[in-house]
């Protein structure tokens, strides 16, 4: 019975739906409420001067209101569990700032539009938010559509600040200020993880089908061959594949040490719920990324505790007293949610609350770039991760990539600890095998 509620979540994750671009706006709540919030949070959330200069500074920045906007892919399966919390988490952190006056007098507001898994209605969403809604700047979400919106980006000159970080291209744009490692980084490094601390002679390997992960299988290979650790298989994985059956005859026939998935949660838990059901586990178990998520229990189940981990950008959610503060204040429904991508969204608006402030009462989108790229951003109490964006004017400038921006080197690495989310926020912990992972890899 088990086994077939968790198919059927599944096959819910993994058909695609295209819902309608949905769009709507979130104001930040303004209370005057006291919590244990404004005693635990730090600069981010500190008290700003009221009274901005009461009169627009650039797009989206009035002397009320700084205006930024999300495009999501909310239209795909279980938003409530993926994407929703991503923005969730870039609101709390608003609300908090509003409640205290805001950035300068100045609330920050959030549009927001749904992209649903597909490029057009992604592209859609970009216009109607930069053409019509007139944003100041777009801030942390999960879309496809950040490794395809470069030009745009730079015909608009709109920044995207906090973005998701799943493509390496990301990193190299000028306009983009991520706060997650891409996912070829992530392979290199876990990678290198694996070859040091659980030693395979063998491996298998699952990717997504897409050009991205096709490289961070190819990047595997760049440290297993080295080593004379021999990739036995790999397989891709479509998104929408709901029958995995094949996929588990394929590895088990020949039996890897150890597995590495780098594709996306659905088809990979498809994969193991496979595997389960003909009894099947490699010896060394199996490790990826794209799983640190305190739900995901709810669809693998308790037979994965045979040796499951995932490589993310920040330390375990438990640690982060700061972020679990601002949620249990501002969006409660959202705590047993938490996963490394609305941690990206908690650091990418802490950081910006911080860099606007720096900037002083005349922001603009140049102003508020130049300050990010100023010196190293912590991203957050608990979450053991720094960022350094360089300076990128020439790029921009040019209308070339930089490097600059691509200065992020170190990752954790969890442990699967318990099927069901908890208070106690301990389906993942810190791997006790190895917790940090540094990798020099661009």
């Amino acid at each position: 019975m088990r086994t077939h509620t968790r198919l059927a979540a599944l096959s819910a994750v993994a058909v695609l739906v295209l819902g309608a671009c949905g769009n709507s706006k979130e104001s930040s709540t303004e209370t005057q409420e006291t919590s244990a919030v404004e005693k635990t949070t730090t600069a981010a959330v500190a008290t700003t001067a009221a009274g901005g200069l009461g009169e627009a500074t650039d797009v989206g920045v009035t002397g009320t209101e700084i205006k930024l906007g999300t495009i999501s892919d909310d239209g795909l399966p279980l938003p409530e569990i993926v994407t929703i919390p991503v923005v969730a988490s870039v609101i709390a952190m608003f609300d908090s700032i509003n409640d205290q006056g805001g950035i300068y007098g100045r609330k920050v507001t959030v549009e927001k539009c749904d992209a649903a898994g597909d490029l057009t209605r992604f592209r859609a969403c970009f216009k109607k938010e930069v053409d019509q809604d007139k944003i100041f700047a777009f801030i942390t979400s999960i879309t496809w559509g950040t490794g395809e919106v470069h030009a745009d980006l730079a015909k608009s000159k709109i920044p995207w600040f906090g973005s998701w970080g799943f493509y390496t291209s990301e990193w190299r744009d000028p306009w983009m200020f991520p706060t997650h490692m891409a996912s070829i980084h992530e392979a290199h490094a876990n990678s290198i993880w694996v070859r040091d601390i659980l030693k395979p002679k063998t491996v298998g390997i699952l990717y997504l089908n897409i050009p991205e992960d096709k490289a961070a299988a190819q990047e595997m290979h760049k440290i297993f061959d080295p080593a004379g650790i021999k990739v036995v298989k790999e397989l891709p994985l479509e998104i929408t594949d709901p029958n995995l059956d094949a996929d588990v005859i394929a590895m088990k026939t020949v039996n890897p040490d150890h597995i590495i998935h780098f594709a996306w949660s659905s088809p990979a838990v498809g994969f193991m719920m496979a595997a389960e059901k003909q009894g099947y586990w490699p010896p060394l178990g199996v490790s990826g990324n794209h799983f640190a998520a305190e739900a995901l229990g709810d669809f693998i189940g308790s037979y994965e505790l045979k040796g499951l981990w995932t490589i993310t950008t920040f330390k375990v959610w438990s640690e982060s007293s700061e972020y679990l503060a601002v949620l249990d204040k501002y969006s409660p429904e959202t705590k047993l949610k938490i996963h490394h991508i609305t941690q990206s969204g908690y650091a990418g608006a802490r950081i910006f609350i911080d860099a606007a402030k720096k900037v002083g009462p005349n922001l603009t989108r140049q102003a508020l770039m130049d300050s990010f790229e100023s010196q190293p951003w912590d991203a957050g109490p608990g979450l053991g991760q720094t960022f350094t964006w360089g300076p990128s004017n020439d790029a921009r400038t040019n209308g070339t990539e930089a490097t600059a921006h691509d200065t992020a080197r170190c990752e954790y690495q969890f442990k699967y600890n318990q099927p069901k989310a908890s208070q106690q926020l301990n389906v993942w912990v810190p791997a006790p095998e190895g917790y940090n992972i540094c990798d020099n890899f661009d």
